[in-house]
């Protein structure tokens, strides 16, 4: 996508602990954006026992052998990381960074040009991200972003309380991962109720003072929080924790609720300083959080929200290299684009997967067969749709996704077990977008609806019907509305699967099993076809059975 006119090539690029990946433009335009994780088949976490540092390594060789770049070429380098971060590239590729040629920013300066950017906000926006700690010396930022520009206005640094930390310590409390697995508190939280005692002495750990939280001395990743929240549970509550599943789920809801309040007062205070903004733009890793960003969007001074679809570290590259191409190219403003950005395999390469890894197979050409398509959704068979270039960020769009009927109950345990994937977590809707605002409750940030960002309740006379996408206890839904021109192929199969049944509905969830990155090379997706993960996988061309 063709952003400015300019006369560099830029590449983008981050490393670290846990997410990696880099953004290639050249002159102007963004050529693709790539996450190591996909490449290399491993999903990112923050590993604390070894500390290791993740390099993106098979990015920059993809960039090198399937894009041609010469990394002598590259006009600039920018990253979050600092210059002697960067020396990894002569251990792999025997090239160093000339030091003119490498432009820093800061970690959540980054963050906030991601979500500022791809908004397409023409008005004021108050950009507001947060996340565990961004490695400088701050856990969040806000910004105003106004007429193209983003002007630093407050943050909160690290030796006062963080949002991320928080609720990181409470995935680690339920028995997860922490900066990895707290998606699957936010499911677990809408099973569980309000534990009284547990609110009224975890209340106090986490506390909002105007626009900062409360002071806390401990060291980031290992301190305050984390003892705070377990003292509670193991010394005041006991084996309560470990007795039942009810438990865990009301933990889950409490730490959530809190959060949310938390999160609520700190913006509705943001507010109060800043009244004539209503339009926010939200990123960092805590606004992974789907039902946080639904009670946002629905607060009333609240016109509009944006989260960043890669709203995690992933999107620091995307947002690294957008803030090189504004400081060369003043003209740059917010935009609105798809997040079809990744990697595209050729029919060739795509048959070539086939031959390598099914037994054997039948294809049927697409256009004969698209009726047959609605037919296989209607016997709830379960289709991989790989086509086109992959999605950036976490969410699966169409191009990279599982879809199936969404009508039956049965459907939701069925998949579960297909993908590994625990029974609390809901599968989402992908809607046309002539049903969403029939089917569900979209009065606005309907942009942000494209990509799987927000919840959305569902309309009364629905809540029954599609029972594999709404949460089966409070009825929400993270939908993706697609549109034709955004992806042709997967709303024709929508339209037509409405044509028949009345809904334009279907269940889209990430094409992968659970703990695995989301697919990326051709035989990723046969491999899943071979073992009967999914029943059919469509391609651009046509439909592919295993025999």
């Amino acid at each position: 996508m063709k952003l400015v006119n300019c006369k560099y090539d830029i590449l983008a690029f981050i490393a670290g602990a846990h997410s990696c990946g880099v953004a290639y433009f050249k002159k102007g335009e963004l050529i693709v954006v790539l996450e190591e994780e996909r490449l290399v088949r491993i999903k990112p976490f923050k590993d604390f026992e070894k500390n290791i540092e993740r390099y993106p390594i098979a990015s920059i060789t993809c960039l090198i052998n399937d894009y041609g770049v010469d990394l002598d070429k590259i006009d600039f380098f920018t990253s979050f990381l600092k210059y002697e971060d960067t020396f990894f590239l002569s251990d792999y590729f025997d090239f160093t960074i000339p030091q003119q040629k490498f432009l820093k920013f800061d970690h959540h300066e980054a963050h906030a040009a991601t979500s500022y950017y791809l908004s397409g906000f023409q008005e004021p926006a108050l950009c507001f991200c947060a996340d565990a700690s961004g490695g400088n010396g701050y856990n969040s930022k806000t910004y105003i972003g106004e007429n193209g520009q983003l002007r630093y206005v407050e943050g909160i640094t690290n030796n006062r309380m963080s949002l991320g930390h928080f609720y990181a310590a409470l995935t680690e409390i339920l028995g997860f991962k922490r900066l990895k697995d707290e998606g699957k508190v936010v499911g677990l939280s809408s099973h569980g109720k309000l534990w009284e005692q547990l609110y009224h002495k975890w209340n106090n750990v986490l506390r909002i003072e105007g626009t900062k939280t409360n002071l806390d001395g401990h060291h980031i990743e290992s301190g305050g929080i984390y003892q705070q929240m377990y003292g509670v549970i193991f010394q005041e509550f006991g084996s309560k924790y470990w007795k039942s599943d009810e438990c865990l789920s009301d933990m889950a809801f409490t730490g959530q609720y809190i959060f949310e309040q938390k999160v609520i007062e700190l913006l509705n205070n943001m507010h109060n300083k800043y009244p004539n903004i209503h339009n926010l733009a939200l990123s960092g890793g805590i606004f992974a959080n789907v039902k946080l960003n639904k009670r946002i969007n629905e607060l009333d001074w609240v016109k509009e929200v944006f989260v960043a679809p890669p709203m995690g570290d992933e999107g620091l590259a995307l947002g690294c290299g957008l803030l090189a191409l504004k400081r060369f190219n003043p003209e740059l403003k917010p935009f609105k684009m798809d997040m079809y950005l990744g990697n595209e395999y050729s029919e060739q390469q795509i048959s070539d997967a086939a031959g390598a890894i099914l037994p054997e197979w039948t294809f049927y050409p697409l256009e004969e067969n698209w009726e047959w398509i609605t037919e296989l959704l209607l016997q709830k068979k379960i289709i991989g749709l790989y086509q086109g270039r992959s999605e950036h960020g976490p969410r699966a769009l169409g191009n990279r996704s599982i879809i199936c009927d969404c009508t039956d109950p049965d459907t939701y345990k069925r998949l579960n077990d297909r993908l590994h994937r625990n029974d609390f977590m809901p599968f989402a809707p992908a809607v046309i977008e002539e049903d969403a605002e029939r089917i569900f409750e979209v009065t606005k940030s309907k942009y942000t609806a494209n990509f799987m960002t927000l919840l959305y309740d569902t309309k009364p006379e629905f809540k029954e019907s599609i029972p594999t996408i709404v949460h089966p206890i409070d009825k929400t839904a993270r939908i993706q509305i697609v549109r034709p021109e955004s992806n042709g192929l997967f709303h024709k199969i929508l339209s037509n699967y409405k044509a028949k049944t009345g809904i334009g509905c279907l269940v889209n969830t990430s094409f992968n099993v659970h703990n695995e990155p989301i697919v990326e090379y051709p035989e990723n997706a046969f491999a899943h076809l071979n073992s009967g993960i999914i029943d059919y996988l469509i391609t651009p061309k046509g439909i592919w059975e295993k025999k």
